[in-house]
């Protein structure tokens, strides 16, 4: 296609230094930091804090081969990725940024997602470049796409950064190929596939990139007909598009298309293949929409948000008739060369695997999909302004005229979804308010009450919460009765409230439609021993012993408190016991045999509740019990602690404090944490947030003791150790403490005092 006002420099660009032909990318490069800089203190969303996690990420640099050969990054849903170059790049995050503090390391990694996207861009500029001999048209391509807010969840989102790399992979792949077509040496064309096969490396869905070369082969050629023979010029891509699916098979054991559920892919659930088909349409239009006019964003689209189409729906229609001249224009323009038609066959072909057309795929609907297809429409809405440009001035600069307002509404709702994007409350308060129709939505706006409701001090606003919550949640129930995630919830609520009839209930439900689960099968347990049902607490528990060994401790203690539960108290003592010989280190089981032993000694009428504590405990109350899930967190942690590794043990604890606000030896590990790394002042803090949930154990008043001493604060130690003894007067610690301050004081009469009250201890 001929631009009269636009001419082609090709002969021109061909003159150009390095610098004179790609200086102009660095605007767009500067560009997306600029739209971006916003999330640079953001914190973990969603899934983030799981990246770190995978052990072989958290070695760093030692950990990248195993990166290859087992899977990585988070599963979602019922997806297992294999994307190791992603896991490359944040094993790498890990050794250069990784202190011990996590608000470093989490500012560090949304930069690390900034500067991967600014270089996508000044990739784009050099590929628009390559492609369309323009740096006029180069930059109004790359300024279009670097603004368009539906990148924010790929960018905001530090886990998405896997559609960053397989797209900046992919682009890089493009402009070799185009080197290679260009200098017809063979060593670019080898490049390029060791290219390719990194972006599919990155992430899945860079596969279809190999659709995209036989295309600019012919775009760049002179011939006037598209041959087959363009398509065996990109044969050698089959090789490591091949490779990545055998790799995947070998190392996750699995299909690319794995079983699915209708929480994954709503048209899962849609069995009329009519209606099926038009869901199919509509999602495909909505795509299109969205591509388009991005507003309003959400992070999910999951169940509920988009209802079940028919063909008596006029959106349907619509979105196959928008369809069908979609295609009838690229048949029609690849023809001619048109570079429209280009534009939108990049758009067509990049969200083929992803827009449900075709085939059902992990997830109903979402922007990261449209990542990178929007290229495709930055290219095709560059070029219908060239068009019109070229009607109504001869100026090429009156291009970037036109565009000027498309850039300033994209930027601007680039900006303002950055900060909804700032943690999970913002986020899944903001999208609910936005639209509360997406099932997975209402059901994680639950949990924003049920948070605050754990760190509430008032019983009656706390109990508001806790019922909010509940609400929120039966409304989900009832909209999808087999949301097993919103059982459970709905179920730990009501054992906060002591409602253990309900919870049972709830937990039963999640049970009757789930496969076997260790965390519904815990919850279950648990709240049989509430409801005074003991005796089916164990049945479980023993199964669950039995079943899953990664667990062991937190099945034994539950054993150990239905079997007190049910008077069985040489069995208690045997389960208890285990733990001290297996788990030598875990103190959480102490309270446990010292209640065992005011049973014993009929000290202990009452059975042993598992629900989650008030702050104002009592001296003879349980422990804070969680749930499987939060109990295994925090045995990661302090078992990375025992073996020195302080740093990954500080990162898995402070996740844990973040998704359970209320996890008083979390705190507790911090200021050991600290502690050791002489951060005295910070470990007293993290101590009283520990005494504040939990102000009955005695090892942490000794511990906030002993970091006084550090800072010279005497008199403070001294008033805290006499605590420790009033809340534990068998406890000898804090005695042999103030024995050797005392001692390091000259005062022998206050020294020999508690000499002789350790003498009596023993």
């Amino acid at each position: 296609m001929k631009t009269a006002p636009i001419q082609n420099q090709d002969s021109e660009i061909v003159k150009m230094s390095f610098f004179q032909k790609y200086k102009w990318g660095l605007l767009p490069l500067l560009f997306a930091m600029a739209l971006y800089i916003n999330t640079l203190h953001h914190g973990f969303v969603l899934d983030d804090n799981m990246i770190f996690q995978d052990k072989n990420i958290t070695e760093g640099i030692k950990g990248i081969p195993s990166l290859f050969s087992e899977k990585t990054l988070p599963e979602a849903g019922n997806i297992k990725p294999y994307r190791p170059m992603t896991g490359v790049s944040f094993a790498i995050d890990y050794s250069l940024f990784d202190n011990g503090d996590k608000a470093n390391i989490t500012s560090k990694l949304h930069l690390m997602n900034i500067l991967y996207y600014s270089l996508a861009l000044f990739l784009t500029f050099v590929l628009a470049l390559k492609l369309f001999k323009n740096q006029l048209l180069a930059l109004a391509i790359s300024l279009v796409f670097a603004a368009h807010p539906i990148h924010t969840e790929v960018v905001a989102n530090i886990k998405s950064r896997d559609e960053i790399l397989a797209f900046l992979f992919g682009v890089l792949a493009l402009i070799t190929f185009i080197k290679f077509k260009e200098s017809k040496h063979v060593k670019w064309q080898y490049t390029s596939v060791v290219i390719y096969f990194m972006a599919v490396l990155s992430k899945e869905s860079a596969i279809l990139f190999i659709g995209i070369f036989p295309f600019i082969a012919y775009y760049l050629s002179e011939e006037k007909t598209f041959k087959g023979s363009y398509i065996l010029d990109s044969k050698l891509f089959l090789i490591p598009a091949v490779l990545y699916l055998v790799l995947q098979h070998s190392v996750l054991g699995m299909n690319l298309m794995p079983k699915m559920s209708e929480l994954d892919d709503m048209l899962v659930g849609i069995t009329n293949p009519s209606e099926n088909l038009a869901t199919r349409i509509y999602i495909v239009g909505l795509y299109l929409y969205k591509i388009c006019i991005p507003h309003p964003l959400m992070y999910d689209y999951s169940i509920n948000y988009i209802s079940k189409k028919s063909f008596s729906s006029m959106e349907v229609w619509a979105s196959l008739l928008v369809l069908i001249s979609l295609i009838f224009l690229i048949f029609k323009g690849i023809v001619r060369k048109n570079r429209i038609a280009f534009g939108l066959l990049f758009m067509f072909l990049m969200f083929t695997l992803t827009c449900n057309l075709f085939i059902a795929i992990g997830a109903t609907f979402a922007e990261r999909f449209a990542f990178t297809p929007s290229l495709g429409f930055a290219i095709a809405l560059v070029f219908l302004f060239s068009e019109i440009g070229k009607k109504i001035n001869s100026k090429p600069l009156i291009l970037l005229v036109l565009l000027v307002p498309i850039l300033g509404l994209y930027s601007f709702k680039t900006i303002t979804r950055n900060k909804d994007w700032v943690d999970n409350d913002t986020l899944f308060t903001h999208d609910y308010m936005e639209s509360s129709k997406s099932l997975r939505v209402q059901n994680n706006y639950a949990a924003i009450f049920y948070q605050k409701a754990k760190i509430t001090t008032d019983s009656i606003e706390k109990r508001k919460l806790f019922v909010k919550s509940i609400q929120i949640l039966e409304g989900v129930t009832r909209h999808y009765p087999d949301y097993i995630e919103a059982y459970i919830q709905k179920g730990i609520s009501y054992l906060e409230i002591k409602d253990c009839d309900n919870a049972v209930k709830n937990f039963e439900k999640a049970k009757s439609i789930s496969k076997y689960n260790y965390l519904v099968e815990s919850n279950l347990g648990i709240g049989y021993i509430n409801c005074g049902k003991s005796e089916q607490a164990l049945d479980i528990f023993r199964k669950l012993l039995k079943n899953d060994t990664s667990l062991t401790s937190f099945y034994l203690r539950h054993l150990g408190v239905a079997h007190i539960n049910t008077n069985r108290l040489d069995s208690a003592e045997y389960y208890f016991n285990r733990i001290k010989q297996e788990y030598p280190n875990d103190t959480e089981v102490d309270p446990y045999i010292k209640i065992l032993a005011d049973k014993k000694n009929m000290k202990l009428s009452q059975p042993i509740s598992q629900a989650p504590m008030p702050q104002q405990a009592l001296a003879k109350t349980p422990p804070q019990v969680f749930d499987a899930a939060t109990d295994k967190m925090f045995n990661d942690g302090y078992q990375a602690y025992q073996k020195g590794d302080k740093v990954k043990a500080k990162n898995i604890i402070e996740n844990l404090i973040k998704t359970t606000p209320t996890h008083a030896l979390g705190y507790a590990v911090l200021g050991i944490i600290a502690f050791d790394n002489n951060e005295f002042q910070k470990s007293i803090e993290y101590y009283k947030k520990s005494i504040a949930l939990n102000p009955t154990d005695a090892r942490i008043y000794y511990n906030v003791g002993n970091s006084y001493l550090k800072l010279n604060k005497d008199a403070e130690a001294i008033k805290v150790f006499e605590k420790c003894i009033q809340q534990a007067p068998t406890y000898d610690k804090p005695y042999k403490a103030l024995e050797l301050y005392y001692t390091s004081k000259n005062n022998p009469e206050k020294a020999g005092y508690y000499t002789d009250k350790l003498k009596h201890l023993k």
